[in-house]
């Protein structure tokens, strides 16, 4: 009967030290559909997954839809010499592709692994949103909120 009680107080111990479960990894989803030109629609959807209050994974796919394929290859390009200083980073992966009528751009950020430094050495605009090497959920969130997406 004794061990039982040490058991369980040791039990409550352990869980009380840890949390209980505050660290509970959650998603938030953001979205927006526009059209930003005659002829040309933007459908982009950003998910960050997120522990606590800050921000672990960034996984956007953003589409630009037009049937004039020169408006698909000059932001293609464009989209390109965006993400041109992030190609070595670790933990940064992003890949642009023109299919049929549609550029898909696709981004996926570990921002549990990355190295922040960088990314703010690279474009010092990250800064805004990284402090103290890490990005607070509801700074990203006011981010995409500010151009126009929902968040859920």
């Amino acid at each position: 009967m004794k061990k039982r009680i040490i058991l369980v107080c040791l039990l409550v111990v352990t869980l009380g030290l840890t949390g209980c479960g505050t660290d509970e990894v959650k998603e938030l989803n953001c979205s927006r559909t526009a059209t930003i030109a005659e002829g040309v629609d933007v459908d982009f959807s950003y998910k960050v997954t997120y522990k606590g209050d800050y921000v672990e994974l960034v996984e956007t796919e953003e589409k630009v839809i037009s049937d004039d394929t020169d408006v698909l290859e000059t932001y293609k390009t464009s989209i390109e010499s965006i993400y041109s200083p992030y190609k070595n980073v670790e933990h940064y992966e992003y890949n642009v592709d023109i299919s049929g009528n549609t550029l898909t751009s696709t981004t996926k950020i570990d921002y549990s692994k990355i190295d922040t430094d960088q990314l703010i050495e690279i474009d010092s605009a990250n800064g805004t949103l990284i402090k103290d090497g890490k990005i607070n959920i509801e700074d990203i969130r006011s981010a995409y909120e500010s151009v126009g997406a929902t968040c859920e």
